[in-house]
């Protein structure tokens, strides 16, 4: 695939944006997660929200902390 420029006014890609975030939200209703997501970031999700529930994470409030 080759790279292109393209130019697009703030305007435009707000619009863009609004429709990716409609799109998002209809495949989400539609489709389960298994087909919107591959298996490796839908078995981080599982981890990451048994980690909360298992309260085994910790709030970062300085940059110090998030690289500790």
């Amino acid at each position: 695939m080759r790279n292109i420029a393209i130019d697009i006014s703030e305007e435009e890609l707000q619009h863009v944006c609004q429709a990716y975030q409609t799109l998002q939200l209809f495949m989400e209703k539609i489709l389960s997660p298994n087909e919107l997501y591959q298996t490796k970031f839908l078995q981080g999700l599982h981890e990451a929200v048994a980690d909360v529930q298992n309260e085994q994470i910790k709030e970062v409030t300085t940059f110090e902390d998030f690289i500790a």
